[in-house]
């Protein structure tokens, strides 16, 4: 399947940003200013909400910078915009979007320290600094210009 056939409608595409954008919005509001008469929204529906905010908002980034390259400005209008080089806004924008995970990368556990040498065992032989380079030949004394002959 190429490119153009994964794509999904651009305007389907844009239609279903706003309806999440829009409705995970509205959950936030409903903590931040919650209306009288109208049922109160869990915090952590709401925190959830903010996630997935944070990757609409990066998703319509991507989609707003395509069309605003199929329109014609160039990276350096956008990148502008965005308050970054065109270099860094073609690297952010020219590829594909990044795909949606269910829940975001877990970061990789720390490298476990190297214990220490057991007794008894030899310890690893360490690298031998490389030699000194020799010393710089010093240019050899100038001789002295003869003297006149005196008269």
């Amino acid at each position: 399947m190429s490119d153009e056939q994964q794509r999904v409608d651009p305007q389907g595409e844009r239609a279903m940003l706003g309806k999440l954008l829009s409705a995970n919005a509205e959950l936030v509001v409903g903590v931040l200013g919650p209306e009288e008469g109208r049922p109160s929204v869990p915090v952590l529906a709401a925190l959830t909400a903010t996630r997935n905010l944070s990757r609409l908002v990066d998703d319509i980034l991507h989609t707003l910078a395509r069309q605003a390259r199929e329109e014609g400005h160039t990276w350096a209008e956008i990148g502008d915009l965005l308050g970054t080089s065109r270099q860094a806004a073609f690297q952010r924008f020219s590829g594909p979007m990044p795909p949606m995970g269910a829940f975001p990368t877990p970061p990789m556990p720390p490298n476990p320290p190297v214990p220490p040498t057991p007794p008894g065992f030899p310890t690893p032989p360490h690298m031998p600094m490389p030699p000194s380079p020799p010393p710089m030949p010093t240019p050899p004394d100038m001789p002295k210009p003869p003297t006149p002959p005196t008269r």
